[in-house]
């Protein structure tokens, strides 16, 4: 008799016919996704797509610190210190307010905020071309599907912020993260 191991549990179970080749054929379509953002980011930016992201996260909440600007971005303290660095040689972010050098709060500059709106448009315009081959009911279809996706990766705030760390906020009217976050906060409190 063959007993079940510790880690059995956890292991997935025998995918569904078709499942395998929907699983392998997203995981295809993320990476293409993945690399056309990044080609079209990296453009505008000229780095890589952390500074891109800490872009965004610094615009979505002004006066974050390093430490709340590098969890989203998943650095580690070092690494979003030389980020900010840079982005403060290039004149897109200012560092700012009380609390010593680790409490400086961040908030990009006028340059910082045109780099940032043409980072997004950038960004906006290549995952467009990727959808250009669907019709507009398949597009609204996959919209509806990746909002329901995105929703049951969301457990707490972190979730979120490492989620739309890229996100362009004010084309997604009803973010589906952040609804599901709601939720779960409702549901706690």
């Amino acid at each position: 008799m063959h007993s079940m191991g510790r880690g059995a549990a956890n292991q997935p179970s025998k995918p569904v016919a078709g499942q395998c080749r929907t699983a392998n054929l997203l995981g295809a379509l993320a990476l293409e996704a993945v690399r056309v953002q990044e080609t079209a980011t990296r453009a505008v930016v000229g780095q890589s797509g952390a500074a891109a992201a800490a872009l965004v996260v610094i615009a979505a909440a002004p006066n974050r610190t390093i430490e709340q600007l590098r969890k989203p971005l998943g650095l580690t303290q070092p690494g979003a210190a030389r980020l900010v660095e840079r982005l403060v040689e290039a004149g897109w972010v200012v560092r700012g307010g009380p609390g010593g050098r680790r409490g400086l709060q961040l908030r990009l500059t006028t340059a910082g905020r045109r780099v940032f709106d043409e980072l997004l448009a950038a960004r906006r315009a290549a995952l467009t071309e990727l959808l250009e081959p669907l019709p507009g009911r398949q597009r609204q279809d996959l919209s509806d599907l990746l909002e329901t996706l995105l929703a049951t990766r969301v457990h707490d705030r972190a979730d979120l912020e490492r989620l739309c760390r890229l996100c362009e906020r004010r084309s997604c009217d009803r973010c589906p993260v952040g609804h599901a976050l709601d939720k779960i906060l409702d549901s706690s409190g």
